[in-house]
Parts: structure tokens; sequence; C-alpha cells
């Protein structure tokens, strides 16, 4: 698998890539598109009985909270949806798009985070079907999808007239390198490039270019593939350090999403942790609302230390913690 140019995208599903200086900026952007009133949204909203103002974008109940965060900043409402191993649930997007109707819906389908999801291609045309019914834009985050070394077709593929493909080097590649792109329906091309000088400034010419090189000559991909021989070295150390525990891991992506065992909740073994020196993610950061499950599972992420020692010393902290249960660590009061 290798990093598309963007004329194998454009090649492939017809979409039109336009090249952004972040991958953060670039789903705000999808926000900031997708939940204004252009006239073909204001009529479908007249006919819901609905304001421009009250668009709605739909979200999965864990899922990237920074772009649910800021649909709730900008006025707009947010729609909850559950899912299951595989993502987003058929039944259950139908039923959101019945009841509130949104406008656009958020997806990971290859490799979601933190859960590491993915949608196999009978749901991904389900999704891209219902959304056609109910006329539901699509965003499509394929952040990790190249590190997958995955051939189901992306919903892209299957839906180009209304999927906005999500791409990055930070994941894959290098996390320096803070430049993204998105595949859009050509029709959408020229207002999301507008749309995106107003409010960004504009590209980064110097990153831009950078990152076009880097993958034309082919840098990114050899980067590519050392980056995955040492994710999945981690990984597997991983799998054996917290083997006998219940969590859910990939070969292809520096993620560990762990279920604790009783008595410790995710909230206190992060703080514990973070006692220990180590930043993990809990639940709560991925969730996009008040919402009534909880899962007891933390989000490990072993991307960043260059130094394996490091991820070892890590690994052994936690499964200490693990062990210990809430006796190895004192909260203050």
């Amino acid at each position: 698998m290798k990093l598309s140019t963007t004329r194998d995208i454009s090649r492939n599903t017809g979409l039109k890539p336009e090249v952004n200086d972040s991958i953060r900026k670039t789903l705000l952007l999808m926000r900031a598109i997708l939940l204004s009133p252009t006239e073909h949204m204001l009529v479908q909203l007249r006919r819901l009985r609905l304001s421009p103002r009250r668009a709605t974008g739909l979200f999965l109940k864990i899922s990237l909270t920074q772009v649910s965060r800021s649909v709730k900043i900008a006025g707009r409402r947010v729609a909850i949806a559950a899912s299951d191993e595989y993502g987003m649930i058929p039944e259950e997007f139908e039923r959101v798009c019945n009841q509130q109707h949104p406008t656009m819906a958020f997806l990971m389908p290859s490799i979601h985070n933190p859960t590491l999801a993915t949608m196999p291609y009978e749901r991904r045309v389900a999704i891209a079907n219902i959304a056609a019914r109910h006329n539901v834009w699509l965003i499509e985050d394929d952040t990790y999808g190249v590190m997958t070394r995955s051939n189901i077709p992306k919903i892209a593929d299957i839906a180009p007239e209304r999927t906005f493909l999500l791409g990055s080097l930070s994941k894959a590649v290098t996390a320096g390198l803070r430049c993204g792109w998105v595949a859009c329906p050509p029709h959408c091309a020229q207002r999301l490039r507008v749309t995106h000088k107003l409010m960004t400034g504009g590209v980064s010419f110097l990153l831009a270019e950078t990152t076009a090189q880097m993958v034309l000559s082919g840098q990114a991909n050899a980067l590519l593939d050392k980056c995955s021989a040492e994710i999945e070295w981690r990984e597997q150390l991983a799998r054996k350090v917290f083997a006998g525990y219940d969590f859910v891991s990939s070969p292809h992506v520096p993620i560990l999403w762990l279920k604790l065992p009783e008595p410790w909740l995710a909230s206190t073994f992060k703080a514990a942790a973070y006692e220990n020196g180590l930043l993990i993610d809990d639940e709560d950061e991925f969730k996009t609302g008040r919402i009534d499950r909880t899962y007891h599972r933390v989000r490990i992420a072993f991307s960043s230390p260059t130094d394996r020692n490091l991820i070892e010393n890590g690994f052994a902290t936690l499964r200490q913690l693990l062990g210990n249960e809430q006796v190895g660590y004192e909260g203050s009061i």
C-alpha cells in the first residue's frame, strides 16, 4: 500500500484533492463548509422545517472529539450514533437520519480512533446508500487508512459525489510534517479553497511543496515502510506485555485500546499513569457527549518515544499498575 498522489485519487474516485497545511484544520474546514447554509442545503432545511443555524453533524459516541466540539462551538447541533466492533451501525445511522436529519456525518472507516474498528465493504456500501437517501454529506477521515495495507474500497470510491476524503502524513510518515489534503466532489473544490483561505490565511506553500515532493519522489513511502516496521515491533511487544488483559490493537497503528480490570476507573488509571510519568488518554477524551455507557477503557499511544527502552519501560509500568489495581495509586483529596 502506497501513499496516493493527487493523480491517483482523481483517477480512482473522481474526486479533486486540495492540499491543506493541517489535517485538523481540514476537519474544521469541512465543518464550516458542510454545516453552513448553501442554497441546496437551505432547500433541504426548509423542507425539514429547520433553520440553517440548527444544521446537524453526526458523530459516533466514541470519536475524534475536536471535530464534534467545533461543531458545538459554531452553534450547530450534534447527533450521536451507536457503533459496534465494525464502526457505525447502518440501522443506527438510518434511525438518526430519520429523527434528527443530519447535514453531514463524520466517519473513520479504516482504523477508527481510538477503537481501531475497521468497517467491512458491505457496511460501507450500506452507509453510502443511506447517506444518499437522506442527502447527508460524508467526511471520511483516512488518516490511519494508508497504514493498514487494506484493499477495502473507501467510501469515497463508493459515493464520490457526497464524500470528502481526508488524508495526512502526520500519522503515517512524520508527526512534524503537519500537512494534509482533502479530495472532494469537483463542484465543491472552489468553495473549499476559498473558505480555507478565508479561515486560515491560505496554504503554507513551503510546507505543501515539501509534502508534495516527498510523496512524488517516493521518500514518503520509504519512511512509511520504516515507520510500519517499527510500529509492528512495538505492537508485538504490547501484545506480549498486556497478554491476559482485554484490549484491541493493530500491527499497523501505534494505538492500544485497553479495557481496565476491576476496580480501576479510566480517569483514576490515567491519573496513576501520570503520577508515574506516563501520558495516556481515558475514554472521556473521546466521548462526543454525556452518554450513559461507560467503557472502562484507556487509549495508549506509543509512537512518540524514539528509544525502544522507553517503550519497554512505559509498558512495564502500565502493566504493573494494572496488576496492583488501585493499591498502586493514592489520589490527593
